[in-house]
């Protein structure tokens, strides 16, 4: 029997039947089209349901016995065509009656020879009706659809990526994304400290999800931050945002809790505009809901309401949105005794081991998303907002002789302070290169070899005011020197200058002072209900090879001795060139920056090596070594 022969028999059924009976029982459309007049010379049993019933068999594509008999056969029968005359592969969409979008592949069947003999269809995604004779079973259920990552970054971008550090006050946010399909939301935070001091503070909540939701709450929040910030009028911004909701469908009815703190009377005026109010944590664990304030959502043409609150030193002001107090299988009343538990909670534990750097805020941010999030699963985009009043940040204020040692003290000590900041990391590596420059030129230049050592020595202050700026003094009581020629050492008040905000120098006959501010932020972190977490610290190894060093996992300040041995080593103290691979380093904090900045300085002299940094476009390694300017490679 020839192979043609035999394939002709197969679908009828003589030549295998436990062929023709799996044809018959695959799930969704199968079907194959014959012959010049494109015959429908076999479709199983769910194709069947879809083409109109057993009444098929005079389905032709290109004769006039050939007339759709099927809600779903016109489309099909196009593409068909379209696939025999051109001899391509097509996918198409076909609408099935009331069952949703179909989506088929028609590709051309060929004999051995390469002739087209017919043309197979097959459904590819979408709703299959079942054939009435096939034995039903219960389906698995789908595993849900991984968030689109483009719409994740839209929603990463349009927030905040931190939060800022006001003086008297310690901030946390947390943003977790419902991942049901249509995974980018409306949530939206935003935390705005002023230059009086006080602060502003919001959470609001688009309606809806997907593209547009998220266009119209990055649109809201950016028109409150920008009112917002001229004067902390928060009834003056959300009549702004009323509107603009007006002329914006998808604002209408976005809801807003809106609040400014003034940190040094502990006043809290806010505003509930259709959104949950605020809670109000003790250092006890007591917990308050605020009253409502009364005002409505956006659009709905109901005044913004202001209510009044007073806080005192400890307490803790959460604001959060509806995802989290309106979880699957909780009614409102259980899922708000549940936050205010979990809330009190976090309060009154004590630091953990794992996270000995997590304070309250962050603690509560945490907890609430992890554990109410976590046992039930989230409807919804859930944000949380923590600001805890504390007592002011103590200056720091430091002295020493100006020494060839004394920059290294004054980055411990910097970074002692800066920690308890919680300052996030690249802030910090700026502060501290920026500083560290400034020291150094002090040290270095002020004094002349003459000077006594009680009288050479550098002052430092570092400050954090009430808008959020550090802003870091550094004195010395020596003579200025004009900087040297291009190509000397003598760069580094330029390059403390591209690390900050603002910088300035003044010199005289009492010596030089130097001013440099920065306005940090704390980082926020955004999780997915899929359970991505933040990432946990994953231990430096380091894998030497001749002439390279390949670096894996974190570089921070608990491996910058075993870095600097290793440098060393592998370099022969600085006589060979070396290569540091970082490819697969998942976080470079500032001190590991510091390392290769002491590594990297004498990148020319007699029997002195090159050390050479490799970084991939897009690595947590490139991302920071881009900003602090240390010369890298790609690959």
């Amino acid at each position: 029997m020839s192979e043609q022969h035999q394939r002709r028999d197969a679908m009828d059924g003589s030549f295998d039947s436990g062929r023709s009976a799996a044809f018959q029982q695959a799930p969704g459309l199968l079907a194959l089209f014959e012959g010049p007049d494109l015959r429908l010379a076999e479709v199983n049993e769910a194709g069947r349901a879809l083409l109109g019933g057993d009444d098929v068999s005079a389905l032709a594509a290109g004769s006039a016995a050939g007339s759709p008999v099927g809600p779903v056969t016109g489309d099909l029968l196009a593409l068909v065509r379209a696939v025999h005359e051109t001899g391509e592969p097509r996918v198409g969409e076909v609408e099935p009656g009331g069952a949703g979008p179909l989506v088929v592949g028609v590709a051309p069947w060929r004999d051995p020879d390469g002739v087209v003999r017919g043309v197979v269809a097959q459904a590819l995604a979408g709703p299959a009706r079942p054939a009435p004779s096939a034995p039903s079973r219960p389906a698995a259920p789908a595993a849900p659809a991984g968030p689109d990552q483009t719409l994740v970054a839209l929603q990463d971008a349009l927030l905040p990526g931190g939060v800022p550090i006001p003086r008297g006050v310690r901030l946390a946010a947390r943003y977790l994304l419902a991942d049901e399909g249509t995974v980018a939301g409306g949530d939206w935070f935003d935390a705005v400290a002023l230059e009086d001091g006080r602060l502003v503070l919001a959470v609001g909540d688009v309606v809806g999800h997907g593209v547009r939701a998220s266009v119209a709450m990055g649109e809201l929040r950016a028109l409150f931050e920008e009112r917002a910030r001229l004067d902390g009028d928060i009834e003056a911004a959300l009549e702004l945002l009323d509107s603009r909701a007006r002329r914006v469908p998808p604002a209408r009815a976005a809801t807003v809790c809106a609040a400014v703190l003034d940190p040094q009377t502990g006043e809290l005026v806010y505003c509930t505009a259709g959104h949950p109010p605020p809670m109000v944590v003790s250092p006890s664990g007591e917990t308050t809901f605020l009253p409502s304030s009364g005002a409505g959502p956006l659009a709905s043409g109901l005044p913004f309401d202001l209510a009044e609150h007073q806080l005192e030193e400890g307490d803790v002001l959460v604001m959060y949105s509806d995802g989290i107090v309106e979880r699957p299988g909780r009614t409102v009343a259980q899922c708000t005794v549940d936050l205010a538990e979990v809330v009190r909670e976090a309060v009154l534990a004590g630091p953990d081991l794992e996270r000995i750097d997590e304070r309250v805020p962050e603690r509560i941010c945490r907890e609430s998303i992890e554990r109410l999030a976590g046992s039930t699963g989230v409807a919804d985009d859930v944000t949380v907002l923590a600001a805890e009043l504390v007592e002011p940040m103590p200056d720091l204020e430091l002295t020493y002789p100006a020494m060839p040692d004394t920059p290294r003290v004054v980055r411990a000590e910097l970074a002692e302070w800066l920690d308890e900041l919680q300052v996030g990391p690249l802030d910090e590596v700026a502060l501290q290169h920026a500083v560290g420059e400034v020291v150094t030129n002090a040290c270095e230049h002020a004094y002349s070899a003459a000077t006594r050592r009680t009288e050479a020595v550098v002052e430092l202050v570092a400050h954090l005011d009430d808008e959020g700026y550090v802003e870091v003094t550094v004195r010395d009581n020596g003579t200025w020197r004009v900087p040297g020629a291009p190509g000397s050492r003598g760069r580094g008040l330029a390059m403390a200058r591209g690390f900050t905000d603002e910088f300035e120098i003044e010199h005289g006959e009492q010596g030089t002072t130097a001013r440099l501010r920065l306005r940090p932020t704390r980082s926020v972190g955004m999780l997915t209900a899929s359970g991505s977490r933040a990432a946990a610290r994953e231990p430096l190894t380091i894998e030497e090879r001749p002439g390279v060093l390949l670096l894996t996992g974190t570089v921070d300040h608990r491996c910058t001795d075993e870095l600097r041995r290793r440098l060393a080593h592998a370099s022969y103290g600085g006589t060979s060139d070396l290569v540091v691979d970082m490819s697969a380093v998942t976080l470079l904090a500032s001190a590991g920056v510091q390392v290769l900045y002491e590594a990297i300085a004498p990148v020319s002299g007699p029997g002195l090596g090159v050390l050479h940094l490799v970084a991939p476009l897009g690595s947590p390694a490139q991302h920071v070594l881009e900003m602090v300017r240390l010369p890298y490679t790609t690959s």
